[in-house]
């Protein structure tokens, strides 16, 4: 079994279960409608397939049903050295270390970079190392402040003319992030895209360049 036939099994043996049980304390978690389902995540991967994605960043773990979309994506992608960054703040109390056990499954412990902090303090400190990335993937804590906070580092993170994904995008606090940005600051959004009542994407891509703007230059959203 290859590396890209692994990663397909166990997200195949998720999907159809629909709940994992935790190697950490036995607790048994229902995977939807937490995490992704399968349409949104085979997008996702789609995305990173077209971008030739070699580095990708991820704000929001969990259950790790993403991460292994976005992994099957760098994996089909043949690039050496690519690398997947996960940050979770909650993946032990919250998620009981499920989604760390469903990587380690598919092989992906060393491909992927785990961050067990809120993304307000990890994202930052990213960026301070110089850290780039080729696509975004944002699913963390959906109220307004964070998501644009979110957006804020990852227009620095993410390579110019790059895209970041998001999911639930039917909740207004990331509408509204969202609309910040393709407003003020020239992003683009390149699809939508539904999956459920309860999951909808945005894929937006970010300038080349940043603008060049006034001091008090602002559109309102």
């Amino acid at each position: 079994m290859d590396d890209l036939e692994r990663i397909e099994t166990v997200l195949d043996r998720a999907i159809r279960s629909g709940r994992l049980v935790a190697k950490l304390d036995g607790s048994v978690h229902e995977l939807y409608p937490v995490a992704i389902p399968a349409r949104e995540g085979e997008q996702l991967l789609r995305w990173v397939e077209r971008e030739g994605a070699h580095r990708t960043i991820e704000v929001g773990l969990g259950y790790a049903m993403a991460t292994l979309f976005i992994c099957a994506g760098l994996v089909a992608n043949g690039r050496a050295g690519a690398q997947h960054v996960a940050l979770d703040p909650h993946q032990r109390r919250r998620f009981s270390n499920v989604g760390r056990d469903l990587l380690g499954e598919a092989g992906l412990a060393e491909l992927v970079e785990l961050h067990e902090a809120p993304s307000e303090l990890a994202l930052p400190r990213l960026v301070s190392e110089g850290r780039t990335f080729d696509l975004g993937f944002v699913d963390g804590n959906h109220r307004f402040e964070h998501v644009f906070l979110d957006l804020t580092y990852l227009g620095r993170l993410v390579r110019g003319g790059g895209v970041i994904f998001l999911d639930d995008h039917q909740l207004p606090s990331t509408r509204k992030a969202v609309g910040f940005f393709t407003r003020n600051l020239g992003w683009t959004v390149e699809e939508q895209g539904v999956a459920d009542p309860l999951h909808h994407w945005v894929v937006v891509r970010t300038t080349p360049v940043p603008l060049e703007r006034a001091f008090d230059h602002f559109v309102d959203f």
